[in-house]
């Protein structure tokens, strides 16, 4: 009896601790509302310089700020996103974001102290492009998408006292014309407590002990 009182407990909480961890909460992670093929939110320093003005294709993406580029998936202009290996159509929908160059996307993100899960999809657009992710300012992740690199998604769990602000902050110049990360399906889930997840067990150990009792 106490083996399946166990066994069902570690479902219990397994199943208590996925739907903690369940809910998304980075705004438009998607990037959706791009009307054009794609937008300039705002341009990144070194494409202005290089360019000498700033680009004309100038948008809004919601919940998003910063010098990034928003496309459409199957954007002709930026080699087709949508066609690399690894897009699925079904999660990623018809919006992404670009990192070129030397530019920031940024949410305004307020988290309370405790650990967190980071998870986005990745691709690249031309050279290579190297870029950072950081949460109030600090470094939590750090990679390079390869030249014409399919989709592939990446996951960091970090840890924060509090604070604001999830950035992912490009690290090349814009005489590597094409280096660009495209970014899709950014999301922050928390990462429930040990505490916590041995109080739910023993919540659920003395549940069913109750309800075997009442069955007796």
């Amino acid at each position: 009896m106490i083996k399946n009182i166990l066994v069902a407990a570690a479902f219990g909480v397994a199943a208590v601790a996925a739907q903690a961890t369940s809910t998304n909460l980075v705004s438009n992670g998607g990037f959706d509302g791009t009307t054009a093929d794609y937008v300039y939110n705002a341009p990144p320093a070194s494409v202005t310089t290089f360019y000498g003005s700033v680009p004309t294709l100038a948008g809004t993406v919601a919940d998003w700020s910063g010098s990034f580029v928003s496309i459409t998936s199957n954007s002709g202009p930026w080699n087709t996103p949508s066609g690399l290996s690894g897009f699925d159509a079904a999660t990623q929908g018809g919006y992404i974001a670009g990192v070129q160059a030397d530019g920031t996307l940024t949410q305004g993100l307020t988290l309370a102290a405790g650990e967190y899960s980071l998870t986005w999809t990745t691709a690249n657009r031309g050279a290579d492009q190297t870029y950072s992710v950081l949460f109030n300012g600090t470094q939590i992740d750090k990679l390079t998408t390869t030249t014409s690199a399919g989709w592939t998604t990446e996951s960091v769990t970090f840890s924060t006292l509090g604070g604001t602000d999830l950035s992912f902050v490009g690290d090349t110049s814009f005489h590597d014309r094409d280096a660009t990360s495209f970014i899709d399906n950014v999301s922050v889930t928390a990462v429930p407590e040990p505490t916590s997840l041995l109080m739910m067990a023993v919540a659920t150990l003395g549940l069913l002990a109750w309800r075997r009792r009442s069955q007796a």
